[in-house]
This record gives C-alpha cells, structure tokens and sequence, in this order.
C-alpha cells in the first residue's frame, strides 16, 4: 500500500510541476519582487492567441522551467485587453503575442522576448539574460557607443532591443554603414540583418536589393528568402494600414522605388501583393484569376501558402472549376504536410466537389490529429456531424 502512495504523490507532483503565476495586480508584483529581491516575469498574452496557450499547456509546466522560474522571479500573468493589461500593453509597446517582459522591481525592462519558442531551455537562457547586469537590456543600451564597432556586442543588441521595440531610428544604418555591402552578407553581420533590417524604406534595405546579387552569391536560397520575405512583409504592412490618400500615395511611392531595383523574386512579390490586394477589395473575381494563374508557379512546394488560399477559395469562390482546382492545391498541401487543419481544408474542398465520404475520412483524420495535440475540436465535430448527417 505504502508503494501505491508513493506512486500517488509522485504522479501527483509531476502533475503540479508548473510556474506558479501569481493573482496580483501590476503593483502589487513590483512590490512583491522588491521584497523578496528577485525581477519580475510577465506573460503578456492575449484569450485568442493560440501560440500563448501552447506556451501555457507546453512551457509553463516543463518541469526546468518551472523550477527556474518560480525559484528566481516573482511570476504574473496578464491579459493585454483587459483591465490593467491594457495600459501596460502601451507603456511597453507590446503589439505581438506572447510577449514575455521580464522588469526589475521598479518595472524598468530587463528583457522583453516576442513568440512561442519551442525550446524549453530558450526560456531559462532569456531569464539568465534578463538578470546578467552585463547582457541585459539596460546595459547594452548604456554601452553601445562604446562598442559600436564590436561584431559581438552589437549582435547582442540589436536582437535585445529589436525583441524590444526599442531601437532607435536610424542605429542600423549607422552600423552598416562602417561595412562594405560584401562584408554585410557574411559571419555575424548576417545575422544581424536577419534580425534587424525589416524597414523597407531604410537605406541599409534599399542597399540590400541594389546588392541582392551579392547576398544570393553569399547566402544562397536563405538569401532569396530573406528578400522576399522583408520585402513582401513590409509593402504589405504598409498596404494594411493605407486607409487614408496620403498613406496609400506613400505605399505606392515606396513599392514603385523598390521594384524599380529590379531584385531577384520581384515578380513573386508583385503577385503576393497584388492577390492581398484583391483580397483586401474583396474582388474574388479577380483574385481566383490571379491564383489560378500563379499558384503552381510560386506555391507548389508551400503547404501553408497552398492551404490558405485553398481555403479563401473555400469560403470566398463559387465558380466550380476554380474550385476543382483549389481542391487540386488543397491534396499538394496535404501531401507536404498533413496537419489537422490542413486536413480540414481538404475535406471541405472534398465536400463542395461533391465527395462527401473522402471528406468524412479526412475530417475525422483531422480531428485524430487534433484531439492529440490538444487543440480545439468544436469546428471539426460539427463539421464531422455536418457530413454524416
């Protein structure tokens, strides 16, 4: 019997193995890490952010991480929208979710990391980071001057104050302005415009595309990628947010000068836009025109790219050979990765071409799938209830 229980209370430990987040205010965290002498630990997080709850359900309870976090920081967790959350939302330009702010005890920031990283250690290395009075925030921003023409250093800075939303105007070009653009595309500076040169009208960027040549030579596809990616991304950013004629006078302005450079992957770009565009204007007529055309040609090989559009085809497209072919883009997604919800765009497109019992197979593959990677599964069984009805 005396085995049993222990059995029992092991289980049981392993169960309760979780960061302990606290139930106080904002103020009342501060002043708890003032009198125990540790920082302060935030999840920022959001109800509908998805990657925040498997942060939640996968990290949290990770018994390294627990253990570090609970032993070395005092622990809140805070919804962004609500109540006090929103304030603190502002005052430290937190605009992504999760975003984990680590504070000292007067609530100045030691450390801010954006995203879910799947890599339990990452999370104990941010919080060894945060505490390190010479690697945290506070201190690569005092230093900087300093060691401005140290590689090492300014890695180290521009990841901390990027993750930050902190970096001042025009840093980055003033750092790689010390450089040749050859030396811009190799060893540690490559890293540091991966990380930090997503401002498409910077001069550093512009320089980027009038030497993409160069970086492709360097980098290979990883170069490719880099700009198309920070291209696409920024016009696109800029494309969301053009309500008013000016700002959509200066998306234009910005997207003529960067495809007058002329860069390897303009034209795959150019459609990416263009078909967000249309998106955007909710002209579907013109949209399955241009994916109809394109989609083989650039998104073949992509299994997200090929299941998001299958699904605005889904939900947006009536004409049914354009939907046959959605069907044909939606099987490719599923060969390259079959995921619950790429499964679950599959039997949909399944369905509205008339092949019901393929789409209940699917459909109940996809919640398989789901139900053991603990997601969310009312879509899927009302569906699954749809089709067999």
């Amino acid at each position: 019997m005396r085995y049993l229980i222990l059995a029992l209370c092991l289980s049981l430990g392993l169960q309760a193995e979780k960061i302990e987040f606290r139930d106080l205010s904002f103020k009342e965290g501060l002043a708890a890490a003032a009198a125990e002498g540790k920082p302060v630990f935030i999840d920022c997080y959001t109800t509908w952010c998805g990657p925040c709850k498997w942060m939640t359900a996968n990290i949290f309870t990770e018994a390294s991480v627990a253990k570090y976090y609970n032993e070395n920081y005092v622990c809140l967790k805070i919804d962004m929208e609500k109540g006090e959350g929103v304030d603190i939302a502002k005052k430290y330009g937190i605009r992504a979710y999760p975003t984990l702010l680590y504070l000292d005890d007067k609530g100045e920031r030691l450390l801010v990391s954006v995203g879910a990283n799947r890599d339990p250690q990452s999370y104990i290395d941010n919080g060894e980071q945060a505490k390190d009075p010479k690697r945290n925030l506070p201190y690569l921003a005092e230093n900087v001057e300093e060691q401005f023409g140290n590689e090492e250093f300014m890695h180290d800075y521009f990841k901390t104050m990027s993750a930050a939303n902190m970096l001042p105007a025009g840093k980055v070009d003033r750092y790689f302005e010390q450089f040749a653009p050859d030396e811009w595309f190799k060893d540690i500076n490559w890293e540091i415009l991966q990380g930090s040169v997503d401002d498409i009208n910077s001069e550093t960027y512009r320089a980027v595309l009038a030497h993409a040549d160069q970086l492709i030579e360097a980098q290979g596809e990883q170069g490719a990628s880099f700009i198309e990616r920070t291209t696409f991304y920024g016009l696109a950013n800029m494309l969301y947010r053009a309500r008013s004629e000016e700002a959509k006078a200066k998306y234009q302005e910005s997207k003529n000068a960067i495809f007058a450079l002329d860069f390897p992957g303009a034209e795959k770009v150019r459609f990416q836009l263009d078909l967000l565009g249309f998106q955007m204007e909710e002209n579907f007529e013109e949209y399955a025109a241009l994916a109809r055309e394109n989609v083989q040609k650039y998104y073949w090989d992509n299994a997200d790219e090929l299941n998001n559009i299958s699904w605005t085809f889904y939900e947006k497209v009536k004409d049914p050979e354009a939907l046959r072919d959605a069907l044909y883009w939606a099987e490719r997604a599923v060969e390259l990765n079959e995921a619950h919800h790429i499964l679950d765009t599959y039997a949909h497109l399944l369905k509205v071409n008339n092949q019901p019992e393929k789409a209940l197979e699917m459909e109940l593959k996809a919640l398989e799938i789901a139900q053991g990677e603990g997601a969310n599964t009312k879509a899927y069984q009302e569906f699954i209830e749809e089709l067999k009805g």
